[in-house]
């Protein structure tokens, strides 16, 4: 009998086990839409591929082809390597996204911790751009929505800067930002749509408790769209923040509850 007990033990043991490394090496994608009145018309929708924390996974020229996706930007949200990844993969990401999609991303806080100028440089060399509290104005027949992309903190000890973006009054405003904690420091933001990662939704969702990795400000923005309040301008009336569960894993290469995820965000005018 204990010997039954002892088989069904190990099977179901390496049943779960073989589930959150499915959860953690899937491709799934979360379509979305986004509605605005302040969308210039030729931004219709506009499809944007948001991913981020990559971490040490290989993209899959093959999977993602599979998927046709047809976006027409990629953001990247930070995380995009961790120390120890060869910086061979990383190039390999990098310029696979670029032959997709014209690519735009910030660093996140295991980027520093990999080498920041060495990710700068392979952003420069795969032809992509990397947003250090920059803005720049994506184009498209004759019309521009604005992308403003923050710069990581050294540390968690150090402030984001007070960088909000260069744009004009009125203009439709997306910030790419790796960690969601950056609402918290800036209570005037101007902007319709916010993009981070860095929570892994808490990666391992147990029944009951949750998600026992996530505490504080993180319990409440964990994952997921969220409306905003803020007050920056009566243009601004409508925030959306995403926090996207990321594409890769941080510690162990396994997921529960909570399987990686890309997002394919569409641009709609809001009629």
């Amino acid at each position: 009998m204990i010997g039954w007990l002892s088989i069904i033990a190990g099977a179901a043991a390496l049943g779960m086990l073989g589930w959150m490394t499915m959860e953690a090496v899937g491709y799934r994608v979360c379509e979305d839409s986004i509605e605005s009145d302040k969308l210039p018309a030729s931004f219709q929708n506009y499809r944007i591929l948001f991913m981020s924390d990559i971490h040490r996974r290989k993209l899959s020229e093959r999977k993602l082809q599979k998927l046709n996706l047809m976006p027409d930007c990629i953001l990247l949200g930070g995380d995009i390597t961790e120390r120890g990844v060869p910086w061979s993969r990383v190039r390999h990401n990098l310029e696979l996204l670029r032959r997709i999609a014209p690519v735009y991303g910030v660093l996140g806080n295991h980027d520093l911790a990999a080498g920041k100028q060495h990710l700068e440089e392979l952003f420069k060399t795969a032809g992509a751009s990397l947003l250090k509290d920059k803005t720049l104005m994506l184009e498209k027949d004759g019309d521009c929505i604005a992308l403003s992309g923050m710069m990581q903190p050294a540390t968690r000890k150090h402030f984001y800067s007070r960088f909000k973006g260069q744009l004009q009054q009125g203009q439709y405003h997306i910030i790419l930002v790796h960690d969601p904690i950056w609402i918290e420091e800036h209570d005037d933001i101007a902007a319709d749509l916010i993009l981070t990662g860095h929570t892994h939704g808490g990666q391992i969702i147990l029944p009951l408790l949750g998600a026992v990795r996530l505490e504080g400000f993180y319990k409440e923005y964990g994952a997921g769209w969220f409306s905003l309040a803020h007050k920056a301008s009566r243009y601004y009336s409508d925030m959306r923040l995403l926090i996207s569960r990321g594409f890769g894993t941080s510690h162990i290469p396994l997921r529960l509850g909570c399987p990686s995820e890309f997002h394919l965000i569409s641009l709609k005018k809001k009629l």
